[in-house]
């Protein structure tokens, strides 16, 4: 990094502002990672993500090759500087693969792989007490990561584990909004076959399952028909008798 301290200061700013205006969760992961390679000058650069069982899983990778590999040993071997940054919570740096002591059987088998990886650094995205992911730099030379390199690696894993809060929480909210959404039509057919059948509301209910089940539609999807149609689509009850 040649900046001065004022372009770098406005290029974070720059960071924040495109963090927060990414569409989606997805796209706020890629960029993140774009971000670390435009930073520090590492290739690749990949977010993983804690899943409930403990296993890492990759999220976002500036390098599509590279990520299926990365993966490939994740699962094979349950192991590595990304798993270890997202339980423990702290940063990890690899000076040399070749000669670093820890996870042997997940830095051998990186360099089976034939990934041109010589050093690693990790930061734990954290926010509040919340694990958001692990965002982890690397790069074909060994010792690279050093002095400004991590301290600008901190910076943008903060601003990193802000945005990921952000997106996460919008997009939850944007699911909760579309469940409403979908249980409101949901209960509107529910009611059309109470009236049209003289069901009771537990009946009405039956008879969407079980159309779903028959049409092998989605709930949703056959409670649209029963709103546009007034009937379940494709199977329709005998009248009560």
């Amino acid at each position: 990094m040649t900046e001065t301290s004022f372009e770098t200061s406005e290029l974070f700013a720059r960071l924040a502002r495109e963090l927060a205006e990414q569409g989606d969760l997805r796209q706020t992961t890629q960029r993140i990672v774009e971000f670390a390679v435009h930073l520090t000058g590492c290739g690749p650069a990949a977010l993983w993500s804690l899943s409930p069982s403990e296993h890492a899983s990759l999220l976002a990778v500036t390098d599509a090759g590279a990520g299926r590999l990365l993966s490939r040993i994740r699962h094979d071997i349950d192991d590595g500087p990304a798993r270890t940054v997202l339980l423990s919570h702290q940063v990890v740096r690899i000076e040399d693969t070749e000669t670093d002591p820890r996870w042997p059987r997940y830095l051998a088998a990186l360099a089976d792989a034939g990934l041109a990886i010589r050093s690693v650094l990790g930061y734990s995205l954290r926010l509040c007490g919340r694990q958001l992911g692990a965002l982890m730099l690397y790069s074909a030379k060994p010792g690279y990561f050093t002095g400004d390199l991590v301290q600008i690696g901190s910076v943008l894993a903060d601003h990193a584990a802000i945005a990921l809060d952000a997106a996460t929480a919008t997009e939850k909210a944007e699911h909760l909004s579309r469940a409403l959404q979908s249980n409101r039509r949901i209960g509107m057919a529910i009611g059309i076959l109470m009236a049209l059948y003289q069901l009771d509301e537990q009946q009405a209910f039956d008879l969407l399952r079980v159309a779903s089940q028959h049409t092998h539609l989605k709930l949703r999807q056959v409670a649209e028909e029963v709103i546009l149609t007034g009937a379940t689509p494709s199977w329709a009850p005998r009248q009560p008798g």
